[in-house]
């Protein structure tokens, strides 16, 4: 936390002046109050700088004395410091209002008049300190959320790339022992989506180009089968969507994985499309063999879940039905902001 110097003196001659001026309220209020000082102006002028700046000692000794030791804890060496500058600062006062007095003021005499104001400026620079350092505070939890929340989406992303790869890299594989024809685009289409993946480091991308890379993969796991299988992928755009990267990409690699892959009929229905206000409608519907039931989710669907938690927090509804052969998936997303 940095020190406010500079507020900190405005703050204060603010706060010196409304107290002065209360102090001479009552007198005004009655007709008492007189501006008659037979001492010159000179000496008024000094008399008037010497206080605001003894003042402003018992102010600033305790903002420092705060600001060393209050965040590190050390809450006797704080309590004892601050007795013993507010004792000095005192003394000090005493000595310099006796250099303006042509009366010798006794200690005692300065110690009743003077105790109430030293009070009201040490307990204005707490005021000030502890403010301060709530903002500082709530800023640094502000700071250290975004951070942890980066962090976190970087890790859930990267855990995206080795499980791609790894399908794929399996399909590629399958495809070539086998010497398919289409081993070549197989290849092709997969360093595609990894030169998407690797260098497309936006934390957002257009639906748009989403919906490309995902009839790109589409088209990649076609390429496992003697002829493509029958699907319906439906798109429909009336708003410009914002979404991050590879969020959608899991719930179809879900599908292929543990779908019941048909030639005769549509085994698999994707549907997207866009709202008004700028969110998303994402469905995913796909036959279930019996031999291929798995767990709902798996790595890549639970991992979206974790990824909406942080970005679309209370703005998504994700519904997962599994029901008989039938595997539903649909996601509701609001417009995006970057929080």
């Amino acid at each position: 936390m940095k020190k406010k110097t500079g507020i900190l003196v405005v703050a204060f001659l603010v706060f010196y002046s409304m107290i002065h001026l209360g102090w001479y309220l009552p007198d005004l209020y009655n007709g008492k109050f007189s501006l008659v000082d037979e001492r010159s102006y000179d000496v008024r002028l000094a008399s008037l700088v010497v206080d605001v700046i003894l003042s402003f000692l018992f102010v600033w000794s305790t903002y420092y004395t705060l600001y060393i030791f209050y965040p590190v804890r050390k809450y006797l060496l704080l309590a004892v410091t601050l007795i013993a500058t507010f004792i000095a600062c005192f003394i000090i006062s005493y000595i310099g209002s006796r250099w303006f007095s042509e009366d010798h003021v006794r200690l005692s005499q300065f110690f009743r008049g003077q105790i109430l104001y030293s009070a009201f400026y040490v307990v204005f620079a707490m005021v000030f300190y502890f403010v301060q350092y709530a903002q500082f505070k709530e800023l640094r939890e502000r700071e250290l959320a975004v951070q942890n929340r980066d962090s976190s989406l970087a890790f859930l992303r990267s855990q995206i790339n080795p499980h791609f790869l790894f399908n794929n890299l399996n399909n590629i594989y399958s495809l070539v022992y086998h010497q398919s024809d289409q081993s070549l685009a197989a290849i092709s289409g997969l360093s595609e989506l990894l030169r998407y993946m690797l260098y497309d480091t936006s934390e957002t991308i257009s639906l748009e180009k989403d919906v490309y890379y995902l009839e790109k993969y589409i088209e990649l796991e076609q390429l496992r089968f003697e002829k493509p299988c029958k699907l319906n992928f439906n798109y429909t755009s009336t708003s410009l969507v914002q979404l991050p990267p590879f969020l959608l990409i899991p719930f179809i690699e879900n599908a292929f994985k543990h779908g019941a892959i048909a030639y005769d009929h549509a085994w698999l229905d994707v549907s997207i499309c866009t709202t008004p206000d700028r969110g998303m409608i994402f469905s995913c519907t796909n036959d279930i063999g019996v031999k291929n039931k798995d767990h709902v989710g798996g790595i890549g669907i639970e991992n979206v879940r974790k990824r909406l938690e942080l970005l679309y927090p209370g703005n998504h509804r994700l519904d997962i039905e599994d029901e008989d052969n039938t595997f539903k998936v649909e996601l509701k997303l609001g417009a995006y902001e970057n929080r």
